[in-house]
Formats: structure tokens, sequence, C-alpha cells
């Protein structure tokens, strides 16, 4: 049953975004739900650059030849969409791996470079049975906050503990403390390329970052990617459900498909390992979590409205469109109400939106140069300068 803790609810009231028959299952994000999107990429953005990321942007198709030899027509192509321009045919891509190994391998690389950290922000597109699509959480496109890293065996460990680092620096700046992390091994039925030693190592590396940072390990035996193990972190949302997010999968195949190498300090060529991470997963599954876990009580650094301006007199009408603009060159978010209704319903009307603090401006404030701010958390209200004002005034 939809309630007010119910992402489409929650989406639709605060005009965030929408679905429509002419795309089922594809997303348009509205002005203030690209807010919401844009803060947790600036932040994705900030923290990797810190950790010696470079960042890529990969073509949304490329030729299916790519895609035969990466192997995921063979084990992906009923989820693929595919196109035919000037008797060649195409694939909208699923997955932004080939893009990352072709920035690797279009230049000579030395052993000196790694390791290599790509990172994208790939827009995707997977075909899902109609039946399944449930508003962000399931959907036909979406942004994947990847990475692929290039090491040699040596940096390997120490690579996996620096991505489950990240993974715990993300999760902690979003409020979000209810997950653990599971191990999906090789086994069943199902055909997996490489070899038992290869396999073996890299279960082996996963399993030895989690003991060496106190994590208890699961193992789910047949839950693998047919090119590689990996360590999927679980998060428990509000209602008890769990949704698998971040992903760390080591990958010893496709280097060798495509012929991926370094030279080493003899100059020998050596083929690199190859680490698949996305953090967030699907930007817009992981927004779908954080609206139903905080409804309408966003934190303030994600907040898609952090502050609407209240102007109560007509004197101060200029004073108000002042900081308003003030406060947009200092990065926050920003609404105005410049109508002439009475304080008492304009601070009603800005209870019944998605607004995070208010502030109040009449003849005094413009007279004084102050500001009156006031967080619809609660009752808190303070009085600032306006050229004093700091983005965590109210985070």
């Amino acid at each position: 049953m939809m309630n007010e803790f119910d992402h489409r609810v929650l989406g639709a009231k605060y005009d965030l975004f929408s679905f429509f028959e002419e795309g089922p299952g594809f997303p348009v994000w509205h002005e203030k739900g690209l807010r919401i999107k844009n803060a947790l990429i600036e932040f994705w953005r900030k923290l990797h650059a810190e950790s010696g990321y470079v960042e890529i942007q990969s073509p949304i198709m490329l030729d299916k030849e790519l895609w035969k030899r990466s192997g995921h027509c063979d084990y992906f192509e009923e989820n693929m969409y595919f196109s035919s321009v000037d008797k060649r045919d195409f694939a909208i891509k699923p997955m932004n791996c080939p893009g990352a190994i072709l920035v690797f391998n279009q230049k000579k690389r030395s052993h000196a470079e790694l390791p290599l950290r790509i990172c994208e922000l790939g827009h995707v597109h997977r075909h899902e049975n109609s039946g399944s699509l449930h508003g962000l959480m399931r959907v036909r496109s979406f942004v994947q906050d990847d990475a692929h890293i290039f090491c040699n065996r040596n940096q390997l460990l120490q690579e996996i503990k620096d991505v489950i680092r990240l993974i715990e620096k993300i999760m902690n700046q979003c409020g979000l403390k209810d997950y653990h992390f599971e191990l999906s091994l090789r086994g069943g039925e199902k055909e997996y390329l490489g070899s038992d030693e290869d396999w073996a190592m890299a279960e082996g590396k996963l399993e030895e970052a989690l003991r060496d940072l106190n994590y208890s390990v699961k193992k789910n035996p047949g839950e693998a990617k047919f090119y590689g193990p990996s360590l999927d972190l679980h998060l428990k949302d509000v209602h008890g459900r769990s949704w698998q997010c971040s992903s760390v999968q080591l990958d010893f195949n496709l280097p060798k498909r495509f012929n991926v190498h370094y030279f080493d300090e003899k100059g020998e060529r050596q083929v690199p390992y190859m680490l698949h991470r996305a953090i967030y997963g699907s930007l817009e599954r992981f927004i779908g979590i954080l609206l139903e876990n905080y409804g309408k009580d966003l934190p303030f650094w994600f907040h898609p409205v952090q502050y609407k301006i209240l102007n109560i007199a007509e004197e101060s009408r200029e004073y108000s469109l002042r900081v308003a603009s003030v406060l947009r060159n200092k990065g926050f978010k920003v609404e105005l109400d410049l109508s002439d209704r009475p304080l008492k319903e304009k601070i009603r009307r800005a209870h019944d939106e998605l607004i995070h603090s208010l502030i109040i401006i009449g003849k005094k404030e413009m007279e004084s140069g102050n500001i009156v701010m006031r967080s619809l958390k609660g009752e808190d209200q303070k009085v600032i300068a306006l050229n004093a004002l700091q983005f965590d005034d109210f985070s």
C-alpha cells in the first residue's frame, strides 16, 4: 500500500520525477529531483578525486561486436537494447566496462601507472520485464556509478580494502548504517569464465579484505557473475527490505579478452587484474531508498530546497531578491515567496512543501543586513548577518 514513505508518492508530491506511458521504466527527472541527484554526484566526485580516480564518459551506444567480445551478448543479450546504423549493429550499453577498457588500451601503459582507477557515472539501459518495474527501485534506464581499477596482483588486496572504506564513507554521509556484505561465489550449473586457480585466488582476496576490516563473511555459492566473484553490500531500508547496492567484482577475464596489458619493470608485457566496482549502484534506486528512509525530512546537504525566502514587506522585496542571489552564488538551493499572503499562511504552505529551512525577511532585516532563519524540523530560529551565513548553519 502506498504511503508517505513510498518514494513514488514523495516523488509526485514534491515534483521530483515522473514516469510516462511513452517510456515505461524510463524515469524523467524534474528540477528538484535533479538537485538531489546532482548533490549525490557532487559528493561522489569530490571523494573520488581525493582517492586518485580519473573520471571518463563513454558513449551510450557501441558496436555490437564489442559486447560479443566482452561476453555480455552470450550471458545478457535478452536484457540488452540494440540498434542498426549504416548497416552496422550497435548495442546500447547495459554496463560501462568496455568503455574503461577502451580508455586503458588507447595508449601504451607502464607499471608505474598502476593502480589506474577509472570512474564513470555511466547512463545504462537494461530491459526489465514490465511486471517487475517499480518506481525508481526497478527501472530500465539509470546511472551507475562505476569504476574500473587496473592493478597487479600485489595491489589487489589493498585496492579492495580501499573500495570498502570508500563505501563506508558514502554510506555514513548518507546516514545509512544498516548494511552487511555478502560474497557471491562460483557454484551450481552455471557457466563461468576462467580457471579454477583464478577463481580460488579471486574469492580468497575478497574474503581476506573483509576479514582484515573486521566484517563477517556470508557466502553465496552460485551467485557470482560469469567473469568473476563479487563482494556485495546489502542495505536494509526503512521497511525492512534488503537492496543490493554497492559491489566489488574481481575480473580476470575481460583483460585477457581485450588484450589489456602493461609493461613491467623489465619491459615485459603483463596482464593486469581488473576490479569492477559501484557504490551507489543504481543512482535511481539509491535515491528511492533515501526518499523512503527520510520521507520529507531529507538531510540538508542533498535537500532540493535548502532555504525558502518569505518576504513580508513590500519595502524589502528587492532585498529578498538580493539575499536569494547571494545564497545561490554560495551554492545553496533557494526558492522565494514574494506574494502578499500573510506570514502565517506562507509558513503553513512551506510546511506542506519539501523545504528544509525558512528565511524570513522584512523591513527590519533589510535595514540591519540580517536574515531570520528557521528550520522546519523544529522551532529553532537564528538571526544571522547575511555575509556570515555558512553552508552548515542548519546542516
